[in-house]
């Protein structure tokens, strides 16, 4: 009998030992069982590897490995290195799942690039679930039914939300093509956060077959205050690393004429958001960076006519103009 698992689920673990059993829990439950578990604690300090030991103890499905402290794309980078699956799947280790994930996805599709499912968030101590999902399924041109077959090119606006990771399935064929397309054959940039905006990018520009399913399938929870996500003061300098090589990758796939002005949005949104993120002492250098690179986008020659109708432009605007006390004291209580 063929013991090969169909799916393997990658979850890197950080100090999230309060919400772990939930998040695991939400797998060893699948309605589906044809499944591994791999789960890459990530230098924990808390009471996570004894949880993940447990499990590990009690269902062989559940593989435990071990990475000094190194963040969560390098933990999924050494995941795949051990996957057996035909296809993967990304979760976080303080969010669940539906436990009908992967029986859906069995029953809907197989043989496609990337399977896209929607997420909404959740406050768990009301253990009520926020009107607040990943994407509509008004952002893709040309859906028809569940079965629709898409690309790159159909989604509205591939710069606004849904960058993440963990709400899509991969076939694993296609993630090994991409590894001589990347920096030391690694999916994930290792050491940064924003590492699923590149990922996003290299996979999606590249899937030759994308299924979306807008029903919501992944529970994110948004009272995790300890989560780098949340606050990612001491990592925010990373955007500029990961803008480059989005940047890079859409000008070696063709892409970076048509995708120019979205790009240029989603820079300096992500810019004043996370200039607000990061700490007291860092925040003139931040600013100064993310001035110092807009300002380029003069020497693009950029139509204004174009430029005047994007989301936010009096924001960008502004950091040209000021300084950063100045866009501080204008935009704390806005952005």
């Amino acid at each position: 009998m063929d013991k090969t698992p169909l799916i393997s689920v990658i979850v890197p673990v950080y100090n999230t030992g309060k919400y772990l059993k939930e998040c695991l829990d939400s797998l060893r439950l699948q309605t589906y069982n044809n499944l591994e578990f791999i789960c890459v604690d990530d230098g924990s300090t808390d009471n996570s590897l004894e949880i993940l030991k447990n499990y590990a103890a009690q269902d062989k499905r559940f593989i435990i490995l071990h990475q000094k402290n190194s963040g969560a794309g390098e933990a999924r980078n050494n995941g795949l290195k051990v996957a057996g699956g035909k296809y993967v799947s990304f979760i976080d280790s303080d969010d669940r799942v539906s436990l009908c994930l992967y029986q859906n996805f069995v029953n809907l599709c197989q043989k496609i690039d990337i399977y896209i499912f929607n997420v909404c968030e959740y406050n768990p101590s009301s253990k009520d679930i926020l009107p607040k999902y990943f994407f509509s399924i008004d952002s893709w041109n040309n859906h028809k039914n569940e079965n629709s077959i898409h690309t790159f090119n159909d989604n509205i606006n591939p710069f606004h939300g849904n960058m993440s990771a963990v709400n899509k399935i991969y076939s694993m064929s296609f993630l090994k093509s991409l590894t001589t397309k990347t920096e030391d054959n690694k999916l994930f940039p290792a050491n940064m956060i924003f590492e699923d905006q590149y990922f996003f990018f290299l996979t999606m520009i590249n899937a030759k077959s994308i299924i979306v399913n807008p029903n919501p399938q992944y529970y994110y929870r948004c009272s995790n205050i300890n989560s780098v996500t949340q606050n990612p003061a001491e990592h925010v300098f990373d955007i500029f690393s990961i803008i480059d090589k989005i940047e890079a990758l859409l000008i070696e796939t063709n892409n970076y004429e048509a995708y120019k002005y979205a790009f240029f949005q989603h820079k300096y949104k992500q810019f004043a958001h996370l200039f607000f993120k990061s700490n007291i002492s860092d925040r003139a250098a931040f600013y100064n960076e993310m001035k110092a690179r807009l300002l380029k986008y003069k020497d693009e020659k950029l139509n204004p006519a174009i430029c005047e109708r994007l989301t936010l432009i009096g924001v960008y605007k502004n950091i040209i103009k000021l300084n950063a006390e100045e866009f501080y004291e204008k935009y704390k209580d806005k952005i």
